[in-house]
C-alpha cells in the first residue's frame, strides 16, 4: 500500500477498493482481473486506486489480510457457539478441519485464491488463521491439562496447524484426487490427536 488511510473518507475508499476486488477475483478470476476492472467496480479512478495501492499485486495481498481476519473472526463465532471447551480434542479438529474445507468449497473468492495458491501471497490468508487457532487452543489445553499434559505444545500446534491448512488446500485443489474428502478428515483429525492426546495406559 503505498499511501496509509488515516481519515474516514480514506478508510472507506480502500474498504471499497478491496470490496471490489473481492469481486472481481471471483468474477473473473486472478488472470482476467485487472486494476481498471478493480477500479470500475469501486466506482472511482484509477488515480485514486494507484493512491493506496501501486498495482493488482499490493491489492490481492491486503484482501487476503483482510479476508484471513474474516475467517478467523468466523471460526471464533463458531467456536463460541457449540463452546469448544466442552468437546473432546477429535470432535474439535474434524469440526474445524470440515468447516475450513467447506468454505474453499463454497467461496468462489476463498476458491480462487486457493486455486493460484502458490501464485498469491497466500501467507498472507495463512498468517491470521495459524494464529487464531494458536491462541484459541492454548487455553483449551490449560483448561484440559490432565487429558493432554502435551509438551512442547507451542511446537507441535504449530506444525499440526501448518501441515492440515496446507494439506487442505493440496487436496482442494487438485482436480482428481483419489482420495475421498471423508477419507482426509479423519486421518488428518487422527494425526492432531495421535501427537496431542494422552497415550492410553498399557497392560501390565
Amino acid at each position: 500500500m503505498r499511501k496509509v488511510p488515516r481519515q474516514k473518507r480514506s478508510r472507506a475508499l480502500v474498504a471499497r477498493l478491496l470490496d471490489a476486488t473481492a469481486i472481481t477475483l471471483a468474477e473473473l478470476g486472478l488472470d482476467g482481473t485487472t486494476t481498471n476492472h478493480i477500479a470500475e467496480r469501486a466506482g472511482v479512478s484509477i488515480g485514486s486506486l494507484y493512491q493506496y495501492f501501486p498495482d493488482k499485486d499490493a491489492l490481492v495481498e491486503a484482501l487476503l489480510e483482510r479476508v484471513g481476519n474474516d475467517i478467523s473472526q468466523n471460526f471464533r463465532i463458531q467456536a463460541t457457539a457449540v463452546d469448544f471447551n466442552r468437546l473432546r480434542l477429535r470432535d474439535i479438529a474434524s469440526f474445524s478441519i470440515a468447516y475450513g474445507m467447506n468454505l474453499i468449497k463454497t467461496d468462489p473468492l476463498i476458491r480462487e485464491v486457493t486455486r493460484n495458491w502458490t501464485r498469491v501471497p497466500i501467507n498472507k490468508l495463512l498468517d491470521p488463521l495459524e494464529r487464531f487457532f494458536l491462541v484459541m487452543a492454548l487455553p483449551y489445553f490449560v483448561n484440559h491439562y490432565r487429558d493432554y499434559p502435551v509438551q512442547n505444545l507451542e511446537a507441535k500446534l504449530y506444525v499440526l496447524i501448518n501441515s492440515t491448512l496446507f494439506t487442505t488446500i493440496r487436496f482442494l485443489v487438485q482436480e482428481n484426487s483419489l482420495l475421498p474428502e471423508k477419507v482426509l478428515i479423519q486421518t488428518l483429525t487422527d494425526m492432531i490427536v495421535a501427537l496431542l492426546e494422552l497415550p492410553a495406559a498399557q497392560p501390565i
